[in-house]
């Protein structure tokens, strides 16, 4: 983290630290864990991507740690911040949960915003851990998905769902910025803290500000987004004007991040910090004929950025990290960088051991299991399988030959495929009853209902796509 904050220096904008003593070694580090929603890996410039996206994110990562194989739990948010927080599978959510009366939405609305499924108070969350051994906690939220009595809350002694900016369908990074510091200013100086930013830039609906259009030039196509296949007269110069929004974003984000970390660090507040970036799903660009995401659970939507930097991660040239790990790994990762011993709830492992050197490969081959609505997958680093519970189609890629997910082998490789089949029945079978005890905990939870959620969620929802 040093050498990053000597970086920010030589720009200009870096901190301040003749007036701050640097920390003693044994005192537990602070944890910032930034969740940027939508971001694919592959245009992360550490992960091989050509265009100027990611300066700061790059830096970071080549002072600490990379991984190159990291596999979220779902393509979508709800999900997949669900087992990040709980190092579950399959967390507990409650569904079909009441939320009262929403004055001003039509009953087809109010029924499809009651099936968003709830954070069940069952779950031990990554935050109730390191608030019970003494961290300061603070989470703010930039997508709807954690309102108010969604339970994403749970062990953050502050949490907030930030209202949006001014004809954006999110709050943007300058907000987050200004919320984030705002808050650190009036934190207990000497208590380890752990925040959980969620960042929003690189979701639709793109709209970058002009200077980063001048970055990233749109050219004349047509910002047609959707989650799945685009409309018939969707063209290629659609797509390169849609790729080039999505990317000015990022830079956006990744500019205002670089921001708020040298001013923390002029606020002498990295001498023993750990930040973490990662992604909660990533994005299609047509990769499979398709745009957004939620829709499928190939690759493209599942693999996303994981960089750690600052303290016991901090690295002088950059460690990268070939295994596969999954966001379920984010939780007991994070309380084992804060000297506490994972909780036997969590079902994730510890990254720490990759991170030393002392456990190359965390035991016997790991795979990553993600789901959503009707869709399954099962991935190795070696093995993509995806099955359609609906329609009965399964799919089998070979990933170290077809990375990109082209051909289904299924046929030519029976023994695995057969494999994969066996695995995804025994999780199915995992996750149904998970849903068992989550209708049992519903009824202890829930009996006197939720409180009716504001029009102004009811919007956001709708103008990030989640709503019809």
């Amino acid at each position: 983290m040093a050498v990053i904050l000597a970086t920010l220096v030589s720009a200009g904008c870096g901190p301040r630290t003749d007036d701050h003593p640097p920390a003693r070694p044994h005192e537990p580090p602070s944890i910032i864990l930034v969740l940027i929603d939508a971001l694919r890996r592959d245009h992360v410039g550490l992960y091989g991507y050509p265009k100027p996206t990611t300066p700061f994110i790059d830096a970071l990562g080549h002072n600490g740690v990379i991984f190159d194989d990291a596999l979220s739990q779902a393509p979508e948010t709800l999900n997949s911040t669900a087992s990040l927080f709980t190092s579950r599978r399959f967390p507990f959510l409650l569904r079909g949960v009441e939320h009262g009366e929403i004055p001003g939405v039509a009953p087809e609305r109010r029924d499809q915003w009651a099936r968003t499924p709830r954070l069940a108070a069952a779950n031990l969350t990554v935050a109730e851990v390191l608030a019970s051994a003494g961290y300061e906690t603070v989470a703010l939220f930039n997508n709807p998905h954690h309102h108010p009595s969604s339970g994403f809350d749970q062990g953050f002694a502050t949490a907030r769902l930030l209202d949006r900016d001014f004809d954006q369908a999110y709050a943007r990074i300058d907000s987050m910025t200004e919320a984030f510091l705002d808050w650190h200013e009036d934190r207990e100086p000497d208590r380890p803290y752990f925040a959980y930013l969620h960042l929003m830039d690189p979701h639709n609906p793109y709209r970058p500000p002009e200077a980063y259009r001048e970055l990233f030039p749109p050219g004349h196509g047509r910002h047609l987004y959707v989650n799945g296949r685009p409309v018939e007269s969707f063209t290629t110069t659609d797509l390169e004007t849609m790729t080039a929004l999505y990317d000015a974003e990022i830079r956006f984000l990744d500019d205002g991040l670089g921001s708020l970390v040298a001013e923390l660090g002029n606020r002498g507040d990295f001498d023993n910090t750990i930040i973490v970036i990662t992604a909660d799903h990533g994005e299609e660009l047509m990769d499979h004929a398709g745009l957004g995401h939620g829709k499928t659970v190939e690759l493209e939507q599942l693999r996303i950025p994981l960089v750690m930097a600052g303290g016991p991660v901090d690295s002088a040239d950059g460690t990268r990290i070939e295994s596969l790990v999954r966001n379920l790994d984010l939780a007991p990762t994070i309380v084992d960088l804060a000297g506490i011993e994972v909780p036997g709830d969590f079902q994730g492992a510890s990254l720490m051991p990759l991170i030393r050197g002392t456990d190359t490969t965390l035991g016997p081959p790991r795979i990553s299991y993600a789901w959503f609505a009707r869709l399954r997958s099962l991935s190795s680093s070696e093995w993509h399988c995806t099955s359609d519970l609906q329609s009965g189609v399964f799919k089998l890629y070979h990933r170290t030959t077809d990375p990109r997910g082209i051909t289904n082998v299924a046929s030519e490789h029976p023994e695995v495929a057969e494999l994969c089949r066996s695995e995804l029945h025994r999780l199915e079978a995992e996750g149904a009853e998970a849903r068992r005890r989550a209708e049992t905990l519903k009824a202890i939870e829930t009996g006197g209902g939720l409180p009716p959620e504001s029009d102004e969620v009811l919007e956001q929802l709708k103008a990030l796509g989640y709503l019809d």
